[in-house]
């Protein structure tokens, strides 16, 4: 090369609903959320949006569990909006969301998740 090279700018991946589901975890993490956080999180949100159990979901929806992608588009679309505003808004308060114990901040990440998902709920058409 002629001493005129750039870096080359990383390859672009398509925004699906995994890998928002994995910018939500890791906000979670980074928050210093352990244990079964995860998990809770995902009963929370389920519950604020469609205003059911995960179970109840999956079922009703002829969905297979564990398998976003077998659920109708809306829910899918639903998680996936709703996990990117929840990240963004733990990543806002990394550093702030402390506890004396784990319990006490995995409750205060929840607490963070369950307020998102009400907001988001506004807006779904159901």
């Amino acid at each position: 090369m002629s001493g005129h090279s750039q870096a080359l700018i990383p390859p672009r991946k398509r925004v699906d609903g995994a890998l928002v589901n994995r910018r939500f975890n890791k906000s979670i993490k980074e928050n210093g959320g352990a244990g079964n956080v995860y998990e809770q999180a995902a009963v929370t949100q389920t519950k604020e949006l469609f205003g059911c159990t995960v179970n109840d979901l999956y079922r009703e929806t002829g969905g297979k569990k564990g398998r976003r992608d077998t659920l109708p588009q809306p829910a899918q679309e639903a998680y996936m909006v709703n996990e990117s505003l929840a990240a963004n808004e733990l990543d806002r308060q990394i550093g702030r969301l402390g506890g004396e114990s784990q319990d006490e901040v995995n409750s205060r990440i929840l607490a963070s998740v369950e307020q998102t998902s009400k907001q988001t709920r506004k807006w779904l058409p159901w």
